[in-house]
């Protein structure tokens, strides 16, 4: 066990909330953390988890203490979980549909995140053998944006016992993404690593525009891209354990009406625009307080709201030399179409 104040390599910054999403949330969730910490101990990576539950349901126990107590494998010290006071929510949200803002979150948990190297993923991503080996090397170059392209299982596989050969199985595969220059794009929000000092200068992600929560992984790689940050493949995959109620699964149901679903609308310009979050980003003015167990409560404090509006924070970019504002292979490619 590394003793508490030695200096952490990677923090792994998680969010969710107690409401069952997908069916077996807190399952997945647990199964995939277990298994990530002990694939990245073991190379000898000095990580911690930064956990964050946005907008907890009433009534339910906090998931927080949930993950704490279901792995007593992670140190105290190595688990830093934070619960959101759930007014932060309704006073942010911009599409009443939508329940939980995953990047206000994220941002939440970036923002105070110790780390050398932050990586944001999601719940139910198991790190492939690859990534974990680049990330026990300590031979990442800082000021790049570290990708890796998504697998997807079969829904209702059996991963009650995972192992980096069962997660390797190609039969087992539904589905791989595909990463392709200059953004690496394709399931972003599922393994986004770069350098602590990075994070900060690009700010997070868009706090700007909250009323979807699909486009805002792609949209950061479009801010990191613009603001000269080199995207690069990690060299392996990430796998990821299919489920209902999720996008790709679902989209078909809600076809026409995907405003009201629970991701909020596909169709904004998620390649076109670029935002500039303020300073204070990530409830960075929000007062804290420690609750037994480790738990630090972010309570509710208007002077950290983010503005409900803000035009100064979208840039629209001038169009790159040699591209068509109706391009749409352009704006792929990280080259947004001029306003």
């Amino acid at each position: 066990m590394e003793p508490e104040n030695e200096p952490v390599a990677l923090s792994i910054v998680l969010t969710g909330r107690n409401d069952n999403y997908g069916g077996d949330f807190t399952l997945r969730l647990i199964r995939a953390l277990r298994f990530n910490w002990a694939a990245l101990t073991s190379q000898g990576v000095r990580c911690d988890v930064v956990f964050v539950e946005w907008n907890p349901v009433k009534g339910h126990a906090f998931l927080a203490d949930v993950v704490r107590d279901a792995l007593p494998e992670i140190p105290s010290h190595a688990l830093a979980t934070y619960i959101v006071d759930p007014q932060y929510h309704h006073v942010c949200l911009q599409n009443p549909a939508l329940d939980y803002l995953e990047y206000l979150a994220k941002n939440v948990g970036i923002r105070r995140a110790r780390g050398r190297s932050i990586l944001v993923t999601n719940t139910d991503i198991f790190l492939g053998r690859e990534a974990v080996r680049k990330m026990a090397a300590s031979s990442l170059d800082r000021g790049v944006v570290f990708r890796a392209a998504r697998v997807d299982f079969a829904l209702g596989s059996d991963h009650s016992r995972v192992t980096w050969d069962t997660l390797e199985d190609p039969a087992a595969h539904a589905r791989r993404s595909t990463l392709r220059p200059p953004l690496f794009a394709g399931a972003s929000g599922d393994f986004l690593l770069i350098d602590r000092d990075s994070w900060h200068q690009i700010r997070g992600f868009n706090e700007i525009y909250r009323g979807a929560r699909l486009g805002i992984d792609h949209n950061f790689l479009v801010k990191a891209h613009g603001c000269g940050y080199r995207i690069a493949d990690i060299g392996g995959p990430v796998y990821h354990v299919n489920h209902r109620g999720s996008y790709r699964i679902s989209k078909a149901v809600v076809q026409g009406a995907d405003a009201e679903a629970a991701w909020g609308k596909r169709g904004w310009h998620s390649r076109h625009v670029v935002y500039d979050n303020p300073d204070d980003w990530g409830l960075a003015r929000a007062p804290e307080r420690q609750l037994p167990r480790g738990v630090t409560m972010i309570d509710f404090d208007w002077n950290a709201v983010p503005a409900i509006v803000n035009l100064r924070g979208v840039v629209l970019p001038m169009r790159r030399t040699g591209s068509s504002a109706h391009d749409d292979t352009a704006a792929e490619d990280g080259a947004p179409p001029a306003p």
